[in-house]
């Protein structure tokens, strides 16, 4: 019985970080909405950082640990630049990374990713006492707690409102973050995630909000969909060097690394290209070819496909949520551009 409990809690806290580090789709009623162009995106952060500060104070005179907003992520992680020279440019959402700070009392990465999930709902519930017993000013409080209380509704300065949604991570992971959590400039983030998430499936790895993670059972890798029984080990929260961890921990003994994944051992977190993810790929695969493990092309093949599939089931569930037909027809040329740029670079 306490077996089953334990398990019925731990699935509870997994489901409440799932909703926390994805954002939850859009509440802002559609009378409010407009396009996110790189000025309003300033404009949003700004009343975002200052009603994190406030939060921060209140849970000062609790003497709880503050929160540190850390910059825009996603697509708005370029807004800054795209001001200059793209400031017609529009977003799909405002996304801002904020670190949650967490007292570890274990080592274990299964046992921290649950004081993790419970610090997250923690904060979560002092966010909505904040917003209920202060009522900041700069923010449309019950817009914001009438729905996911991490997707903070803001009043910008310029008139209306627009929608922060609220990416967590925790000091362990922010430096990793940074980088995965960044696109190419110009390109959608669900290409680079889709790329991730295909790399990830041929390894049977997560590549994640938590670095490069393996989920364990009797020993063996196991994919997400399996939960009961499952430990985890951390591979790589170093986004400059993941690519060279997931070669150390996937290929027994010594190895003798590619040129390319000496060339590319990670990526760049301020300067994410696809290009360079591909090579790294290529560079994993040849380097895992070279101690026996893969048929290198076999590999690249797999994930080349997987990675188009994953990109076309993005378009799929747009479609879904009724976008025009010029709204499809980018995603689709997107797709093509950008299979084809990997394609190129896997050899295939």
């Amino acid at each position: 019985m306490a077996l089953r409990e334990s398990q019925r809690n731990q699935q509870l806290i997994r489901s409440i970080v799932r909703r926390f580090l994805n954002e939850g789709g859009l509440k802002l009623p559609p009378q409010h909405r407009r396009d996110l162009t790189p000025a309003l995106v300033r404009e949003a952060s700004e009343v975002y950082r200052n009603f994190i500060r406030g939060f921060n104070d209140w849970l000062s005179g609790m003497g709880m640990q503050p929160l540190d907003p850390i910059r825009p992520t996603g697509s708005s992680t370029h807004a800054e630049k795209d001001i200059v020279d793209r400031p017609g440019a529009t977003y799909g959402d405002i996304d801002f990374l904020v670190s949650f700070p967490v007292d570890y009392t274990s080592d274990d990465p299964t046992m921290m990713r649950k004081e993790e999930a419970v610090t997250v709902k923690k904060y979560t519930d002092l966010l909505v006492d904040y917003l209920t017993q202060v009522r900041p000013p700069e923010v449309d409080v019950d817009l914001t707690i009438g729905g996911h209380p991490l997707m903070i509704i803001v009043k910008v300065p310029s008139g209306g409102l627009a929608q922060v949604d609220t990416v967590v991570t925790h000091p362990k992971y922010s430096e990793w973050m940074k980088g995965r959590y960044t696109p190419e400039r110009g390109i959608k983030g669900y290409v680079t995630g889709n790329l991730y998430k295909a790399l990830g499936d041929y390894l049977v790895l997560t590549i994640g909000t938590e670095g490069v993670l393996a989920r364990l059972k009797d020993g063996q890798r196991v994919p997400s969909t399996l939960r009961a029984g499952i430990t985890y080990r951390s591979i790589s929260t170093d986004f400059r060097n993941f690519f060279k961890d997931i070669a150390d921990y996937v290929i027994e003994g010594a190895y003798e690394p590619d040129p390319l994944l000496l060339q590319y051992p990670g990526l760049d977190p301020d300067n994410v290209n696809i290009s360079d993810l591909a090579y790294g790929i290529v560079g994993l695969a040849r380097t895992m070819e070279r101690a026996g493990d893969v048929d290198a092309q076999e590999m690249l093949g797999t994930i080349l496909r997987n990675f188009v599939d994953g990109m076309e089931d993005n378009v799929a569930r747009k479609m879904k949520k009724d976008i025009t037909p010029e709204q499809e027809a980018k995603m689709l040329q997107l797709n093509l551009t950008q299979g084809e740029r990997v394609r190129r670079i896997f050899g295939a």
